[in-house]
């Protein structure tokens, strides 16, 4: 009897252990994509990026040695009369001495710290965080078996994105990779200006005589281009390997594509292909990732618009009230994407402006830093990131994880987009207290200005007696970070604020607490 009952308690437990329910805070994902763009259409952008609104990347490589002019250092180098052509005769000699490939052991990366790049970049309150692993000189800042042209074989003879990954990881960060190479193709090829040029063939005769690196089939695995019979069939292989090897060991949350062929007849199989198990590498890892989707400079999307997340380069042609979510990347410097010598930054107020403008209407901010070849991020780049940080410390619960109002924002938006066919959106030193941007999360709104009104009075027109901002009504107005009483009351020409005390430089926040949503 006693055998029975012990038997029978071991036959209970073994079915007890059997139909454990499954934990709640773990998403299952199982499902399974397809390589065609209906399926992989499906995908959902994830909350965590919905929430996140703030990343921060770099273009950081061996352009970054010459620290002259540009990030296509690369490309301007062969042009013969360019001011980068001129400047790389005078400091490293003529193309046929000193090709652009001879720049690489120059670029050591001697200084690079990646616990203080993820300290800094937690310091900024950003989400997530990566930097441009190959831009359009074909040169991979990975441990790459694909390519001898890698920061491992070569220069600094280390995986820099992979110590980069450990240190973002261990600071709770997500990890975004971009991708610039699929324009590599032809791209050093000095009479083509640029991705969307035709062949110049009467320039391409002033270089027929070159006996430059960029003709030498020798190192056509870096200059791939016709001139040398390249295969571009080859190139989108190759192209798709490496990015495949950085999902495989890296295991990144956000992917990013600079503009090109993704929809060509030459490419659309092996991106789809390549989405497709980035994509399903989501029931593997059981995390949710997402690709971002760029307008590019031809007007199009990289991939069909439904696709991803929508990406625009510092605002460019995007539209004041584009459907969200979406994010700008920009840069923080006034020039080139890269490190050069000479160039100024944007200031911690014009970043939290931009921010705050783009937030309020749907979408986020990727921002771009600018380290030098030795591996630093200068002085001035750390300052501003920890001013922006300081201001989210306090600030930010208006930012993240909030969604936007059905109104996005008082006074005038012109100021903010630059002249020209393909504007841009940018926040210099013109915002003021009339500028009023709102946020929504739970059963509270912020009001955010842009500027402290001199006499410390603030008229919100958007919120008056006839216009109710919630299903219930106002229960309290404070001004974040501060423990003074805030003034105000509701009126027919709007809500009447008297603010206690001017407490930064930058962007002040009003949260409006309701008894409802």
């Amino acid at each position: 009897m006693k055998y029975r009952l012990s038997l029978s308690l071991l036959i209970f437990l073994f079915i007890l252990s059997s139909c454990r329910i499954p934990s709640k805070e773990k998403k299952v994902y199982s499902h399974s994509f397809e390589p065609t763009w209906e399926s992989l259409i499906s995908n959902e952008i994830p909350d965590w990026l919905k929430d996140a609104k703030f990343g921060i990347y770099a273009h950081w490589g061996v352009y970054s040695v010459p620290a002259f002019e540009t990030e296509w250092y690369g490309k301007r180098m062969y042009e013969i009369g360019s001011s980068v052509y001129e400047h790389h005769l005078k400091t490293y000699g003529d193309p046929s001495v000193f090709g652009y490939k001879e720049l690489i052991p120059l670029f050591h990366a001697e200084n690079y710290n990646p616990v203080d790049w993820a300290d800094v970049i937690k310091q900024s309150g950003a989400k997530y965080a990566g930097f441009a692993v190959v831009h359009h000189d074909g040169f991979c800042l990975w441990d790459s078996k694909f390519t001898r042209w890698n920061s491992m074989n070569m220069g600094p003879k280390r995986d820099l994105y992979g110590d980069l990954v450990k240190e973002l990881k261990k600071n709770d960060l997500k990890v975004i990779a971009t991708f610039h190479n699929i324009s590599t193709f032809n791209w050093y090829l000095p009479w083509i200006a640029n991705f969307h040029s035709k062949p110049d063939s009467v320039k391409r005769k002033e270089y027929a005589d070159k006996k430059w690196d960029i003709f030498d089939p020798e190192f056509g695995d870096l200059y791939w281009n016709d001139e040398i019979g390249s295969n571009k069939k080859d190139f989108i292989r190759e192209w798709r390997n490496k990015v495949t090897e950085v999902i495989d060991i890296y295991k990144p949350d956000l992917l990013w594509f600079d503009g090109g062929i993704y929809q060509d007849e030459s490419s659309v199989s092996e991106v789809q292909e390549l989405l497709c198990y980035y994509y399903n590498k989501q029931n593997e890892w059981q995390k949710p990732v997402v690709v971002l989707n760029k307008l590019a400079g031809s007007m199009q999307f990289n991939f069909p618009k439904e696709f991803g997340m929508l990406t625009f380069e510092e605002g460019r042609d995007r539209l004041a009230d584009e459907p969200g979510p979406w994010i700008d990347d920009m840069k923080i410097s006034d020039r080139a994407w890269c490190y050069i010598e000479g160039q100024n930054y944007k200031t911690a107020n014009e970043i939290v402006d931009g921010l705050v403008d783009r937030v309020s209407r749907g979408g986020g901010l990727l921002l771009n830093l600018s380290p030098k070849a030795d591996g630093t991020i200068p002085e001035k780049q750390k300052t501003i990131l920890r001013e922006v940080g300081d201001w989210l410390k306090i600030n930010g619960e208006a930012i993240f994880e909030t969604r936007p109002w059905k109104i996005h924002a008082e006074g005038p938006q012109d100021k903010f987009l630059t002249q020209g066919n393909h504007p841009k959106w940018t926040f210099t030193d013109n915002c003021d207290s009339g500028d009023v941007r709102f946020t929504a999360k739970d059963n509270a709104l912020y009001v955010i200005a842009l500027g402290w009104p001199e006499d410390m009075q603030l008229l919100i027109r958007s919120i008056d007696s006839k216009n109710a901002i919630s299903s219930g009504k106002i229960k309290s107005v404070n001004l974040l970070g501060s423990s003074e009483k805030v003034r105000w009351s509701v009126e027919k020409d709007g809500t009447h604020i008297v603010l206690p005390e001017k407490i930064n430089d930058i962007a002040l926040v009003l949260k409006f607490e309701t008894t409802g949503k």
